[in-house]
């Protein structure tokens, strides 16, 4: 891993440059029987008493802005076992998770070079955990790394994120394998019910990387809901779910199965072999899975909508907004190179972008409500690692080909002042276009289109078969100001293929957040964030 560029000032700079690579993946891994405990919550008083004796007080305000804000963003509108308990309790066992989080609340809050002096503390601790052999040394390298994962996404530092978010990924396999829950070609296993350290550690990778795989980055980690390991493919949707959290886990294992069934497609397809009849199978126990899924939503809904809290009412919602993608997904998975067969889904398509609408709408109005409340503007651009609406409208972008729908997808994400992982906005806008204006060709250039999420009855020109991508993935520069990739593959036929690539630009403003918060209103953000005021 590379450390973080060194702000310039009229001080010398250390140019020490440290050891390349995800430290977590140097640590030698020997088998034992992990500790059966749960994160719990511990008194912030111990850290910040720690912090006093190695630290000054601009160093203590970055942990401060870390507890009250950061945390409280980072998950999303889901508590996390992860972010809420267990980064706590490791920040008092561990030096390392201390100064990493310490670290990630100061790039938050916009101080760089705290961040800086904080991230290289935390690596140079982190580097005594390598001579260890225990479980406990592997679990708080882990936790290090979801955190350096955060800070790099956070900082602009796109593949180094996503490099710690893989290497940690791969580790947790092994974890499992080592405790019997899997084998190392195996997939992930994710509990409904948490029993040990492992599972708030594997919920936390897990969002990310599904997150990382709906932008076209490959993963080859097959995630299960699950109490014992599976034997194959299957979805056990139960009738009724007890909370948001558990309909999430599973929502996520059905996600992830959907995208690891198109994968086994695509490489069929690109082999030029046939779908065997146990990928059709698979693909119908998630279409049945997918409509399970909803059934039991549905029917849970007066337990799921009691005592909401500004957090809590958005769930709904979101959850709504990622089953009707994941549908479409599913349906289309095997497809091949047929493209034309998304405009069968046009009305999935509809109603997936009212659904990204009304939750739009549901943000906006609480951002006013809080600032009339309050007096306090929200930080310009917010940041959070977990999924929220850009993903699904991305898909409608790259998969829709209807022009009215398409343009309104655009306009949605062009007016998100947030950004999930690596991901804005506006910087998924600029991606959009791109594709969009690849395929289309120019064919609507005569035309005016009305950004809509209603389907317009009148007669358009449809985009033909053979200008449409089959495949779009996006290559991150290593860095904010850098310039990504688009790769777009078209099927010509007779199995040859055409590879389309796009360079834009990755501005610094889309990757910083430009507006910080005082400690009363953090303080005040989480009490009202989370029902308490």
């Amino acid at each position: 891993m590379e450390a973080p560029r060194v702000p310039r000032t009229n001080k010398p700079q250390n140019r020490r440059k440290v050891k390349t690579g995800c430290l977590t993946c140097n640590i030698s891994k020997a088998p034992s029987k992990p500790k059966d405990k749960r994160p719990t919550a511990l008194s912030n008083t111990i850290v910040l008493s720690q912090l006093q004796g190695v630290a000054g007080k601009s160093h203590i305000i970055g942990f401060e802005y870390f507890r009250k804000y950061t945390v409280n963003k980072l998950p999303g509108v889901f508590e996390s076992g992860f972010w809420n308990s267990l980064v706590f309790q490791a920040c008092v066992e561990d030096p390392a998770v201390l100064h990493a989080a310490t670290a990630l609340g100061a790039a938050h809050k916009n101080e760089e070079a705290i961040s800086l002096v904080e991230y290289n503390q935390a690596i140079q601790h982190l580097r005594r955990h390598l001579n260890r052999l225990d479980n406990d040394a592997l679990r708080l390298s882990l936790i290090t790394c979801m955190i350096f994962a955060c800070l790099e996404l956070l900082r602009g530092g796109f593949k180094t994120g996503h490099a710690h978010l893989s290497n940690g990924m791969q580790l947790l396999r092994e974890i499992q394998t080592r405790q019997g829950i899997t084998s190392l070609d195996g997939p992930i296993i994710l509990r409904t019910h948490p029993q040990s350290v492992e599972d708030a550690l594997v919920e936390v990778f897990s969002r990310l990387n599904i997150q990382a795989m709906l932008f076209g980055q490959v993963s080859n980690h097959h995630i299960f809901v699950s109490e014992p390991a599976p034997h194959g493919p299957k979805y056990n949707i139960p009738s009724n779910f007890q909370n948001h959290t558990e309909a999430r886990k599973h929502l996520d294992s059905l996600i992830n199965g959907v995208y690891n069934l198109t994968q086994q497609g695509r490489n069929i397809l690109h082999n030029q072999r046939q779908v065997s009849e146990q990928l059709y199978r698979w693909k119908e126990e998630l279409d049945i899975a997918l409509i399970r899924w909803l059934e039991a939503f549905n029917s849970s809904q007066k337990g799921l909508l009691a005592n909401l809290t500004p957090r809590k009412m958005y769930r709904t919602p979101l959850l709504r907004l990622y089953h009707t993608m994941a549908t479409i997904m599913a349906a289309t998975s095997l497809r091949g190179t047929d493209e034309m067969i998304f405009d069968s889904y046009n009305s999935n398509f509809e109603a997936l972008l009212r659904q990204a609408t009304e939750l739009w709408d549901m943000m906006h109005n609480a951002y006013l409500a809080f600032k009339k409340l309050t007096g306090y503007e929200m930080p310009a651009i917010f940041f959070t690692a977990d999924m929220g609406f850009i993903p699904p409208l991305y898909y409608t972008v790259a998969k829709c080909r209807q022009p009215n729908l398409r343009r309104m997808a655009i306009e949605i994400l062009m007016s998100a002042p947030h950004r999930e992982g690596a991901w804005s906005g506006p910087l998924v806008a600029r991606m959009a276009r791109h594709i969009m204006a690849i395929e289309e060709d120019g064919i609507y250039e005569e035309l005016d289109i009305t950004p809509t999420y209603r389907l317009e009855q009148s007669k358009l020109p449809v985009v033909p078969p053979f200008l449409r991508f089959n495949d779009i993935s996006v290559s991150l520069p290593e860095r904010s100001g850098g310039k990504a990739i688009l790769f777009c593959n078209r099927y010509r036929g007779r199995g040859e293929w055409i590879t389309d690539n796009q360079e834009f630009e990755v501005a610094l403003e889309e990757s910083v957040s430009s507006r910080i918060w005082d400690s009363d209103a953090t303080a005040y953000f989480a009490r009202l964030w989370n029902g308490q005021n």
